[in-house]
């Protein structure tokens, strides 16, 4: 069975250019990818946000693993669509999880959505979730990045851009495996 993944940015809509050339080679890895630009500064709703990553769903190739990586700020939308039937598996990467994460007045100003994102997310999901965090994040620590009951994967780094900067190029063999494994096989691990 092929995977698909589809990748949900977080802040920082800056980067989206390196987001989408880093996500081509991981095709390297035996995965398709496709990058959904989330563009959290434009004022838009939460919901438009959602229809951007329901619109990559249904583009997503027949008969494939479909997995959803939540990159920061993204992971919160990740979640949102969580109980989706198309989606197979959701992968968390420093990402904001827990509905008591605090977000500063300046983000509830400049990215509005991001306030309805955090404060309407669940605590318990029935879809097979993994929370990738670094051992150290001064951004998104330990209590709001880990779903309950998922896979917890640590890295160890230091920071979270420069882990988010890791995961998607010298590390992301490794995030593609965890895409790419049966449930069975990572309950082995």
């Amino acid at each position: 069975m092929t995977t698909h993944i589809i990748y949900i940015s977080g802040l920082g809509d800056h980067y989206d250019g390196f987001r989408a050339s880093a996500l081509k080679l991981w095709r390297l890895w035996g995965v398709t990818t496709e990058h959904v630009p989330i563009m959290w500064y434009d004022g838009g709703s939460m919901h438009a946000k959602l229809q951007r990553i329901e619109v990559a769903i249904e583009r997503a190739p027949k008969g494939s693993r479909l997995v959803l990586i939540g990159e920061s700020a993204g992971a919160t939308l990740a979640l949102h669509m969580a109980e989706r039937k198309k989606v197979d598996r959701i992968i968390t990467l420093c990402g904001v999880t827990q509905p008591d994460t605090p977000v500063s007045n300046y983000l509830r100003r400049r990215a509005p959505a991001l306030h309805e994102a955090v404060s309407s997310l669940g605590t318990s999901y029935t879809t097979d979730i993994h929370s990738v965090r670094a051992v150290i994040d001064g951004v998104v620590g330990k209590k709001h990045s880990v779903v309950r009951n998922a896979s917890t994967h640590v890295i160890w780094t230091v920071g979270h851009l420069s882990t988010i900067v890791l995961c998607l190029t010298v590390l992301s063999p490794y995030i593609a495996s965890i895409a790419k494994k049966s449930k069975s096989d990572i309950l082995k691990i």
